[in-house]
């Protein structure tokens, strides 16, 4: 596990002493732990943000209760905040006199703060990284599960021994990586803004080099993809990430588009062609299988007068629903359209001559 530096625990061990029955010094103590959080967050998205700027933000921070602390601060807590940030914890801030801006002068320093969490919050965060550690393949399933630990390791050990953190099993279906250090790098470079110089396998064969803006991470059907912004298309591209055989980060960096963002969604996720008003007949463990498989944000299961259930998807990949019907043997059947009942015809054929043979 990795030790916090000797600034981070100087700063924990003058901020952590809880006096009891002291809730406005308790309130007082998150805020500012609240504030240093925003200011490290502002200063690592290349905001450049200047003193008013900051105090801005400050004004609409909330604790957990919803209650804003509005009008209690200035710009000389602004100010107090920078120094703790700058020799608590090593924080390379400058200030540009031109603009009258911060920046950071080394775009690689990391911040960790030391986290004063509720029961509900450390809930939140094993239950998130448990899942995390089975979703995300290594390295990042690595980080991932040693910043949780950080964070834990500074809260309530009563709380840690009494939920029993080696009872919670998640065995979630992750994506597999082929290169771990490949997937490293997408990664950081879409958790930093960075673009990427990538060399894609165009699955025929063919390999191309182009610089992306990776805007999207997401799974999908066991694979890790992301939407990038493709300089050399000039337009927004889904790329899987096997199927990059190398990545390099560039100095470049990148503003995040919302519209691409919003573009990736469970109806829209991939390019496959799509497939209208698919309907199949479900009885059996297929019923709660299907409800647990989301194929459409508007797919209805209806359950019919001879106890059998209709699934209908309003459109959707071959790709994607015939591996599916296959896979619940027999107790999904494909009534229309007749390009979906031939295709699982041809499925289950191909299944039966090649156990012939």
């Amino acid at each position: 596990m990795k030790k916090s530096s000797p600034q981070k625990a100087s700063w924990a061990a003058k901020n952590s002493a809880k006096p009891k029955n002291n809730n406005s010094n308790a309130v007082t103590r998150n805020m500012q732990v609240f504030r240093i959080a925003r200011l490290a967050s502002l200063l690592k998205k290349n905001s450049c943000p200047t003193a008013e700027g900051i105090l801005k933000e400050y004004e609409s921070l909330s604790v957990g209760d919803g209650r804003l602390m509005r009008g209690h601060y200035s710009l000389r807590t602004v100010y107090r905040d920078i120094d703790a940030l700058r020799n608590e914890f090593g924080c390379p801030v400058r200030f540009d006199r031109r603009t009258n801006a911060y920046y950071l002068e080394d775009r690689g320093w990391d911040f960790n703060c030391p986290a004063n969490l509720s029961e509900a919050a450390m809930l939140a965060l094993i239950i998130g990284g448990r899942i995390a550690e089975d979703v995300f393949p290594d390295p990042v399933r690595g980080r991932i599960s040693r910043a949780v630990d950080e964070i834990l390791k500074s809260n309530s050990p009563e709380f840690l021994e009494k939920t029993l953190v080696s009872s919670l099993k998640v065995f979630a279906e992750g994506g597999v990586s082929e290169n771990p250090g490949v997937f490293s790098t997408v990664f950081e470079a879409w958790q930093s803004h960075r673009r990427l110089h990538i060399v894609y396998d165009n699955q025929n064969g063919s390999l191309s080099e182009r610089d992306i803006d990776p805007h999207v991470l997401f799974l999908y059907q066991h694979e890790w993809r992301i939407k990038a912004y493709c300089r050399m298309r000039k337009d927004a591209r889904t790329f899987v990430i096997n199927r990059i055989r190398n990545a390099s980060m560039l100095q470049d960096t990148f503003k995040p588009d919302r519209r691409i963002i919003d573009s990736v969604t469970l109806d829209n996720i991939v390019s496959y062609k799509k497939i209208r008003d698919v309907r199949i007949r479900l009885t059996g463990d297929a019923v709660k299988f299907a409800k647990a498989n989301q194929m459409h944000s508007r797919q209805k299961i209806t359950k019919k007068r001879d106890g059998t259930f209709l699934f209908s998807i309003p459109e959707v990949p071959s790709e994607v629903v015939v591996p599916w019907i296959l896979s619940q043997k027999g107790e999904a059947v494909p009534i229309e359209p007749p390009e979906i009942v031939e295709a699982v015809r041809k499925g289950a054929q191909a299944t039966l001559d090649s156990l012939a043979e």
